[in-house]
């Protein structure tokens, strides 16, 4: 389902866009906004993007990626992404989506586009019948904090995030 909106609340800097399901012809787009997204944690950029364009086209959008992916534009400009997972969680017997990223170009933060891409999840999630969304957002995010704020969500600070990655996930499949 492709939603045409203005992004809101700010929607005076933002022209009329759309909101739409990204596909594997996204992947360069997509690509694109994950090195800017690099670029706005402070990461390098570890791979080239016709690299991380193929990387994206094959995995996101594998059969079985469990990852669906909005993409917000205007005309043939990219604003921004929201990647998620509709997954079951058996301790409530219910379906819930998470957000892995929500991503906006430095161009049109604050211009509503955010909204936008949220907006059209909570949707979705109506219309599966979810009724819960759970995402994290970086603690020194105080930009990202106050936006989600605004949202009016439940601020679970009882969950604390772990991640295994590259050698110490190596070193325990290891021993």
């Amino acid at each position: 389902m492709d939603t045409k909106q203005q992004a809101q609340p700010n929607a005076g800097r933002t022209p009329e866009m759309l909101v739409r399901p990204a596909g594997p012809e996204d992947a360069e787009a997509l690509a694109w906004l994950a090195q800017e997204l690099h670029g706005y944690y402070g990461l390098p950029t570890r791979y080239q993007r016709s690299f991380m364009t193929q990387a994206i086209a094959a995995g996101a959008f594998a059969e079985n990626s469990g990852l669906e992916i909005l993409l917000a534009e205007s005309g043939d400009t990219v604003l921004g992404f929201l990647a998620f997972s509709e997954i079951f969680a058996l301790a409530s017997c219910q379906k819930s989506i998470f957000i892995q990223d929500l991503f906006v170009t430095r161009k049109t933060r604050g211009s509503g586009v955010g909204y936008g891409l949220m907006r059209a999840l909570f949707e979705r999630a109506r219309e599966r019948g979810i009724g819960q969304i759970d995402w994290t957002a970086d603690p020194w995010n105080d930009d990202a904090r106050a936006f989600y704020d605004r949202l009016g969500p439940l601020l679970s600070s009882e969950k604390i995030l772990y991640r295994l990655n590259g050698d110490r996930l190596s070193l325990l499949l290891k021993s």
